[in-house]
């Protein structure tokens, strides 16, 4: 019951929050079937979050197990579907807990749930693969291949993608491969802990097909700036983002230091001159879909706009001040901020919705009921007026400016070259 709770109120959450959110590959997940889940983990619980909202199948998910150590709190992550597990960093008088945490996880593969693992162990901005830990193949094998076996079992690659970490990011998340467990058998029968080495070392290259990375982790925020512009491209073909990226990821690795240099320093410059002059790099676009409200529908739902803005203006101060307060880390900030967002807009809805059904005003009512949805189209609102604002600005640069257009025009296709 709390996990559907859950769901329910992050899904809202989240489509408020996220100004795009394009799902690819959702049919490769077959219904009933178990699969373990290995993703990418840029964005702390929040990359749990979103798939087990978006992938539309319960997600049982292993989370750092050091914050379960309150009964309470054991009991309610347990709810949501959140599974323990320890590190040496943890202790290690509580490593030996995974025992039972693996044996949690295939017994829910068992019973053919997805079980979410991210292998790489903890939460980072780079976008560089760390070394596999060996959990997954652990219990990918000990599932497949110990009491009577699970034939159907395999591992199913997902990658996430954050456009930025704040409210109105783009998110992007993509079903990749699955690696088939059968090639393992012999060797597991024989040497379990030989075939966990294969799989886990197997797991290096598989997963790295599957994800958007860099070789050279400190070319990690040059990579996003750059994507964000690739992903610009292709918003009206979103499936043909991955390849994309991940091309602009090696060619970003192959830069010499000279020339790398040279490309920061033009791409700086490009992101100088946008912000100068009011402008977005999507107006640049050659794909720049039509806005989803025109200057017309702009104009008449301003009200709503408005009225949302008010309403929620107070929960969202609230949210925004306790994740500025608590987060050190800027992975952890989006996780903070929309769980919190969540809670405190649901706390100050069901406030106003005690109080105006004590009225006898209908209208009243109605836009207090109907307010999640003003929320949601305020920043719709906001997206296509900041489009909007910056297509009109290009068209008269077009005419005022057109070194300066030509330039940008110059510097961004250089860029993307």
């Amino acid at each position: 019951m709390l996990y559907r709770f859950a769901w329910v109120l992050m899904w809202i959450t989240f489509k408020i929050y996220f100004r795009r959110i394009d799902v690819i590959g959702l049919e490769k997940l077959e219904k009933d079937k178990p699969y373990i889940l290995v993703a990418n983990h840029p964005a702390s619980f929040l990359d749990a979050m979103v798939l087990a909202v978006f992938l539309k199948r319960d997600v049982h998910f292993y989370v750092r197990g050091d914050i379960f150590k309150h009964p309470l709190a054991c009991r309610f992550l347990t709810w949501l579907h959140m599974i323990p597990i320890f590190g040496r960093e943890h202790g290690m008088e509580n490593v030996g807990k995974n025992y039972n945490t693996f044996e949690r996880g295939k017994k829910l593969l068992q019973q053919g749930k997805l079980l979410l693992i991210f292998p790489e162990g903890f939460s980072r901005l780079s976008k560089k693969v760390e070394p596999m830990k060996k959990g997954p193949a652990r219990v990918a094998l000990q599932t497949a291949f110990e009491d009577g076996g699970l034939n159907n079992l395999s591992i199913q690659s997902v990658e996430l993608n954050y456009s930025h970490h704040g409210i109105r990011s783009d998110l992007f998340i993509r079903l990749g491969e699955s690696l088939p467990l059968d090639h393992y058998a012999v060797v597991y029968k024989e040497l379990p802990a030989k075939a966990i080495s294969m799989l886990t070392t197997d797991l290096t290259p598989f997963f790295k097909r599957n994800v958007i990375h860099v070789e050279d982790g400190n070319k990690t925020l040059v990579a996003e700036e750059v994507m964000r512009m690739e992903f610009n491209d292709c918003m009206d073909k979103p499936s043909t983002f991955f390849n994309q990226a991940r091309l602009r990821c090696e060619k970003l690795d192959f830069k010499e230091d000279q020339v790398y240099d040279q490309y920061v320093e033009v791409l700086n410059q490009y992101k100088k001159l946008l912000h100068v002059h009011g402008l977005v790099d999507r107006s640049f676009s050659k794909n720049h879909p039509p806005h989803i409200m025109g200057l017309l529908n702009l104009l008449l739902t301003i009200e709503f706009y408005v009225l949302s803005k008010i309403f929620w203006f107070f929960p969202g101060k609230i949210a925004k001040w306790i994740a500025d307060k608590t987060v050190t880390r800027i992975d952890f900030y989006t996780s903070v901020f929309t769980g919190v967002l969540a809670f405190t807009c649901l706390i100050w809805w069901l406030g106003w919705m005690i109080f105006v059904f004590q009225t006898d005003s209908i209208y009243f009512k109605a836009s207090i009921v109907f307010s999640p949805f003003f929320a949601y189209i305020a920043v719709q609102w906001e997206n296509d007026f900041t489009d909007l604002k910056s297509d009109l600005i290009l068209k008269n640069l077009k005419t005022t400016a057109p070194s300066l257009v030509n330039q940008l025009e110059e510097m961004r296709s250089f860029l993307l070259s």
